[in-house]
């Protein structure tokens, strides 16, 4: 098998691999026992495969997929192309010759993908290759529960159209590149809903009104999305002000459970005035939070409350906090006085789990909580079931010089509490004092971003760009 493939030699070694699987399959159609195209097709100009023919299946663990299609007898082979929809100008795959009717091709969750395959001609048949390739688009996206039209306000959309019963997610989409309005509360209760963009590259974007707001108490995805929350009053999510039937736990000290995760993925959250998140005054207990590859721009001018994540006053938490590889500034005067904060009665054992955490991974963070603290949680603090890590982090003005001492709180020998490669700079200078709570090696050097007052991160400190420390998405 001879593929000639533009992608690194390792990939290239598998497919070869998986190539050879597949002559045996062909040689029926076509293929002597010297693995060659053997037909009594001469003469002719051959005709590139019917898209009805190629199927699809994906490796076990998602990573890869394998690409067949029907033989075309007296072929030399195809030219195999492979495209995300969303970049067409630079190819996974570019003019691949495929001696065969297979190859094996990257796969990722939430793709739209293009693949063409041409028919080479065989001159040994005199036979011309297929004028034209054959296109074939497919999708790795979940399938849609339905498609709101571009254009609509959010609110009047799901008022006319009820979310339906279901034990499965359900999934929304939003037309790709389209604009989107949100002028109520809508609330999702404990409906397991995923509200995303049918692209992961041309993001759909949904405008808060004055009374703007997503609530939840069930299941809730945000996947690929921007938000522009300047004109909201409200939190940009909160959870439900009035909970639905069946999540209170009189067990577990009447909380409310949502045991089902929150994600938000891949979302661009502009203008938050106010809250991130709220509890809506009610108690509850979030099991899981995970914020990946997101950035928020807080308006600090504008700020309506001193909290980012405020899940207080219900007397309620958030059992496991995750961010990952996000970014969260501020572009005025820092007036937050928490950016996480949970009651001070919040806690594992209490709610019914056995451990807790808060993680913040690879996070890029600026003016936040200036004169405040990053974390608020009395609950946590100082128990052998409180676990953290706080990883390849930057924190430029945060957290009045007490960065890690308010993530963590008090420590706890039990505890399983990883910190590592992070820098925190205060005016100008390093953090200092704060050994005893993050007792890792610190970057103590100026990451020195190219234009923070303008929202870009891109550091310059050599120190930071050798660890590669802080948000990937600022790094070259």
């Amino acid at each position: 098998m001879k593929h000639y493939l533009t992608c690194n030699k390792t990939f290239a070694m598998v497919l070869m691999c998986a190539g050879a699987l597949f002559l045996a399959s062909c040689a029926e159609d076509g293929f002597d026992d010297n693995e060659q195209f053997g037909s009594d097709v001469h003469g002719v100009t051959l005709q590139s495969p019917n898209a009805d023919g190629i199927e699809i299946t994906p490796s076990a663990d998602g990573k890869s997929q394998t690409i067949t299609w029907h033989v075309v007898n007296g072929a030399g082979g195809y030219l195999v192309s492979f495209y995300d929809e969303g970049d067409l100008d630079s190819p996974i795959v570019r003019d691949s010759l495929v001696d065969g009717c297979s190859i094996l091709l990257p796969r990722e969750e939430d793709m739209n993908y293009l693949l063409t395959i041409q028919t080479q001609g065989n001159s040994k048949y005199n036979n011309s290759g297929a004028t034209d390739a054959t296109a074939y688009r497919f999708s790795t996206f979940a399938t849609s529960y339905a498609v709101i039209p571009d254009g609509s306000d959010l609110f009047e959309y799901f008022t006319a159209n009820p979310i339906p019963d279901s034990d499965e997610a359900l999934y929304y989409d939003l037309v790709h590149g389209g604009h989107y309005t949100l002028n109520g509360v809508l609330d999702f209760s404990n409906h397991n809903i995923v509200l995303r963009s049918n692209s992961k590259t041309d993001l759909a974007t949904i405008t808060y009104g004055t009374d703007g707001s997503l609530e939840y108490c069930g299941g809730f995805s945000l996947k690929y999305l921007n938000f522009d929350c300047i004109e909201s009053n409200k939190p940009v999510l909160a959870f439900s002000a009035t909970p639905a039937d069946g999540i209170l736990d009189t067990e577990n000290n009447n909380h409310n459970q949502i045991t089902s995760p929150t994600s938000i993925q891949s979302c661009h959250f502009t203008g938050v005035r106010g809250m991130m998140l709220f509890d809506n005054g009610v108690k509850y207990c979030l099991k899981t939070f995970l914020m990946d590859n997101c950035t928020i721009h807080l308006q600090s001018e504008k700020m309506s409350n001193n909290s980012v994540f405020y899940i207080y006053d219900g007397g309620g938490f958030i059992n496991d906090f995750t961010m990952n590889q996000c970014t969260v500034w501020n572009d005025g005067e820092s007036d937050q006085k928490y950016f996480v904060r949970y009651n001070n009665s919040g806690r594992c054992d209490r709610a019914g789990y056995t451990t807790n955490s808060i993680n913040f991974l690879h996070c890029t963070m600026y003016n936040i909580c200036k004169e405040g603290q990053m974390c608020n949680h009395g609950g946590f603090d100082g128990r052998a079931t409180s676990n953290y890590q706080v990883t390849d982090n930057i924190f430029v003005d945060c957290g009045s010089k007490q960065v890690p001492r308010r993530i963590i709180g008090r420590s706890n020998a039990n505890a399983e509490i990883i910190f590592r490669n992070n820098t925190y700079w205060f005016d100008g200078a390093p953090e200092t004092g704060n050994e005893s709570y993050d007792n890792s090696y610190q970057l103590t050097t100026d990451p020195a971003f190219v234009d923070a007052a303008n929202g870009n991160f891109t550091p310059t400190g050599a120190e930071q760009l050798n660890l590669r420390t802080g948000d990937p998405r600022w790094l070259p």
